[in-house]
């Protein structure tokens, strides 16, 4: 079944495996039409690196203390929109109904404010251990790395639906992140199996950008930074139009799942 002919309603719940097969037919149906708003996505989730690389590297950028924490906080507000735009777009594909960009920008805009709020809950705690990962490798022993991980990113899987919940169910921030929790509360390792499933995926493409920016390295003789960082910049820009994508259609079809999984528990009672 074919997400462009409608993927949803889902006919049953669904395996970690099978949820995974589903969000790559969502993200195959729905990538041309979505690879231009990821494309521009990325590209302002890039504004900060092009800035250090190309501005302040030649003198002229701003001497102003936290201009770097200003930027990224601009990227992110910047890019809650895009990140809303896609999401309905996707799931109008996963319907079978006909997406228009204008009704899916003005959702958007109109849920920017509040989907501000929605999206730090989804992703803060992913932020918070980007930020403490220096004290982690610091307390925990490098042996101990691997067991660590695991209770560490346990937590990840709670939240992460709050994308889909907050823009396709209009909830409040506050609502959204209540139903993330309670819906995957008592799927939480399928949803972290499922989130460290997609994070294989994207990083092995990820890696992919370090082999090719390395293998075209002695083509160009003496190493020149621009050149290199303009290389890895559009190679960066490539697989995240690609990653974006596919990730939403995951937490989609995950979302689906764990809200069939809720109401066949909650009719099972009656």
């Amino acid at each position: 079944m074919e997400a462009s002919v409608g993927l949803l309603p889902l006919p049953r719940p669904l395996m970690m495996a099978e949820v995974l097969d589903a969000a790559f037919r969502l993200f195959r149906a729905g990538l041309l039409r979505c690879l231009p708003i990821s494309g521009l996505l990325v590209l302002v989730l890039e504004l900060p690196t092009l800035y250090a690389t190309f501005v302040e590297a030649d003198g002229g950028g701003f001497d102003i203390p936290y201009f770097t924490l200003v930027s990224y906080g601009v990227v992110f507000v910047l890019s809650v929109p895009l990140l809303g735009v896609l999401t309905l777009r996707l799931h109008a594909l996963a319907e079978g109904t006909r997406s228009r960009l204008r009704t899916e920008l003005g959702a958007a805009l109109i849920g920017w404010p509040m989907g501000l709020i929605a999206t730090a809950f989804a992703f803060g705690y992913c932020l918070v251990l980007v930020v403490l990962q220096v004290a982690i490798v610091t307390i925990v022993p490098a042996s101990a790395l691997p067991f660590a991980a695991v209770p560490l990113f346990w937590p990840v899987g709670l939240f992460v639906v709050t994308l889909p919940a907050y823009w396709r169910d209009g909830l409040s921030p506050v609502s959204s992140v209540a139903q993330s929790v309670r819906l995957s509360i008592r799927r939480s390792w399928h949803m972290f199996g499922a989130m460290l499933a997609t994070l294989c995926i994207v990083t092995v493409f990820v890696m992919l950008v370090f082999v090719l920016v390395y293998a075209v390295a002695p083509l160009f003789g003496r190493v020149d930074l621009y050149v290199m960082a303009t290389v890895q910049s559009t190679l960066f820009l490539i697989v995240g139009a690609l990653g974006v994508p596919f990730v939403l259609s995951v937490l989609i079809v995950a979302y689906q799942d764990l809200k069939l999984r809720d109401q066949r528990r909650r009719g099972a009672r009656i």
